[in-house]
């Protein structure tokens, strides 16, 4: 296989730069190969790449921005819904509860909330009714 190798035609143009500017590019062309205009050419392109990034960077902001604003949206309406759920629930107990227990004093009032914290703690709030019930036969018997 017969390799060809294309010159790129180059154009010479004239730029004044200042002393400092001219320091840097002799300091750092040798990461082109010791050429001059390679080193220029490159920092070049890679300047304008930075240019329109910046560009494309706010337009990639926005829309990221866009889609985290309408994950959290979303995530936050499910919460409101399950904690809606669980507030419902925890009202249903919590009348019953009253319904049956309307002669209970305040120490024996502590020593359930007492026990129900307990609860929560060990099992990290999951708490069936089953589960409540069970643990205050037990309880009930254990008296």
């Amino acid at each position: 296989m017969k390799q060809t190798t294309e010159k790129v035609e180059k154009k010479k143009y004239g730029f004044r730069i200042r002393p400092e500017v001219n320091e840097l590019i002799e300091t750092h062309k040798y990461m082109n190969g010791d050429d001059r205009s390679a080193f220029v050419t490159e920092a070049i392109r890679r300047y304008c790449a930075d240019i329109d990034g910046e560009k494309n960077c706010d337009i990639l902001v926005d829309r990221v921005t866009s889609n985290v604003r309408a994950m959290t949206r979303n995530d936050m309406n499910r919460i409101c819904h399950a904690m809606f759920k669980i507030a419902v629930e925890l009202g249903m107990h919590n009348y019953l509860l009253a319904a049956g227990y309307v002669e209970l004093d305040d120490e024996e009032i502590r020593n359930v909330r007492n026990r129900s914290i307990d609860r929560v703690r060990r099992t990290h709030g999951y708490i069936t009714f089953e589960d409540a019930v069970e643990e205050e036969r037990d309880f009930g018997t254990d008296e």
